[in-house]
C-alpha cells in the first residue's frame, strides 16, 4: 500500500526507492550478508524515504532550489518515514533505515547528528546507496553525473562520512562493475576500462583505441566523462 501510494504521488520518488532497494540487494550480496539479510537490506532501500509521504507536494516536486525553510521541513521526512513504519509489524532495521539513512558517520547528518557507532548498520548500507542513486539520475536542475564523477566525489568527500567497512567495497566493486566498458574521456578520446587502481579508484587505466594505455590517476587533468 505505500509503494502504490508512492508512486501515485511521486513517481520519481517511487522509482528512486525501487533503485536504492535494488542498489541495497546487489550491495549487500557484495558484502556477502546472508540471504535473509540481503532480503532485508532490500526493503531497507525500497521504504527509506516513505516519509516523502508526509512532506508537501510541492516541496517534493519543485523544480528550483528549496529555500531554508522548505528544505528544514523536507528534513522531517527522516522522522515522518520513522513515524510510518513504527507501529508496522515490520523488522527494526527497516524503520532505522528510514530514520536514520541521512545520519553520517562524522556526526554531521540528521536529524539527531548522531555518531557512527550508533547509526544503525543497515542504515548505512542505504545512506551509500541512496547518495550513488541520486547523484547518478537525472535531476530538473542538473543532468545524471557519471558514475566515475560520484566515486571521485566520495574519494574526496565522503570517506569520513561513511563506514569505512561499507563505503570502501562499495566504490570497488562499482568500478569492477565496469571494467571492460567503453567510456569517453572529458577530452574526447575513447577508450576501455582495462585495469582498476585501487588507491584511486575513480582513475582506472584506460585503453585508448589506439592500442595506447593510459593511467587515469597519473593524468591530474583527466577523467571519465561518459560510460558507452
Amino acid at each position: 500500500d505505500m509503494l502504490q501510494n508512492m508512486r501515485q504521488y511521486d513517481d520519481l520518488t517511487y522509482a528512486h526507492c525501487l533503485n536504492v532497494g535494488l542498489i541495497c540487494n546487489v550491495f549487500a550480496g557484495w558484502l556477502r550478508m546472508s540471504e535473509e539479510d540481503i532480503k532485508l537490506a532490500t526493503l531497507c532501500g525500497v521504504f527509506h524515504d516513505i516519509g516523502k509521504l508526509s512532506i508537501p507536494d510541492s516541496i517534493v516536486k519543485k523544480p528550483d532550489k528549496l529555500t531554508d525553510q522548505e528544505y528544514n521541513l523536507i528534513k522531517t521526512h527522516t522522522l515522518e518515514g520513522y513515524r510510518n513504519l513504527r507501529d508496522q509489524d515490520i523488522d527494526e532495521h527497516i524503520k532505522n533505515a528510514a530514520l536514520m539513512h541521512h545520519e553520517r558517520c562524522d556526526g554531521k547528518g540528521y536529524p539527531f547528528g548522531l555518531p557512527s557507532d550508533k547509526i544503525d548498520e543497515f542504515a548505512k548500507i542505504v545512506a551509500i546507496a541512496d547518495v550513488y542513486d541520486a547523484m547518478t539520475a537525472a535531476r530538473v536542475y542538473r543532468g545524471a553525473l557519471c558514475p566515475f564523477r560520484v566515486i571521485e566525489i566520495y574519494e574526496k568527500e565522503g570517506l569520513q562520512r561513511y563506514d569505512a567497512k561499507y563505503i570502501l567495497p562499495f566504490l570497488e566493486n562499482v568500478v569492477l562493475s565496469y571494467l571492460g566498458n567503453e567510456v569517453r574521456l572529458s577530452d574526447g578520446r575513447i577508450g576501455k576500462i582495462v585495469f582498476v587502481n585501487k588507491d584511486y579508484l575513480s582513475k582506472p587505466t584506460i585503453q585508448l583505441e589506439d592500442g595506447n594505455f593510459l593511467d587515469l590517476s597519473k593524468e591530474a587533468d583527466l577523467s571519465i566523462d561518459t560510460i558507452l
